[in-house]
């Protein structure tokens, strides 16, 4: 189990519950107001470190990125592009949290890049989705 991402779960009041999801879903952050927020992760995750890793930290990301007062019920297109918005965001906080650029950046001078994904504990999209961030970066730094 990530212990790291357990134990900022735990310091911040949010309750972890394992259920049997239905394919496609694989986690749900839900927050509603006065109550502690609630991330529920299919337990079949538990046998897959990476994934359960990944998974967690961008529902955590959730908590840490999305306005709690803010709880989508109607499903417009503005509310559509709402929710893309705040999945990019918890996304970018996972990802940011998980593989800080300080230490991919020792990472790519020590390791090859198919070693990565394992160093971080991470699945090769959010290792993609890192990399097109850090890129990005660096192009915004290099204009």
């Amino acid at each position: 189990m990530p212990d790291k991402l357990l134990d900022l779960a735990k310091r911040n009041g949010i309750n972890l519950m394992f259920w049997d999801f239905q394919p496609p879903i694989e986690a749900i952050y839900y927050y509603y107001p006065g109550k502690n927020p609630v991330i529920g992760i299919d337990r079949k995750l538990k046998n897959n470190i990476k994934n359960f890793r990944c998974i967690l930290a961008e529902e955590l990301g959730h908590f840490f990125t999305t306005d709690q007062g803010n709880m989508v019920s109607h499903y417009h297109l503005h509310d559509k592009i709402q929710i893309y918005r705040e999945e990019y965001k918890a996304m970018k906080w996972a990802v940011n949290y998980l593989i800080p650029d300080e230490e991919l950046e020792i990472a790519f001078n020590t390791m090859s890049p198919w070693e990565l994904e394992d160093y971080f504990q991470v699945n090769s999209d959010f290792m993609a989705f890192k990399l097109k961030l850090y890129k990005d970066k660096l192009l915004t730094y290099l204009t």
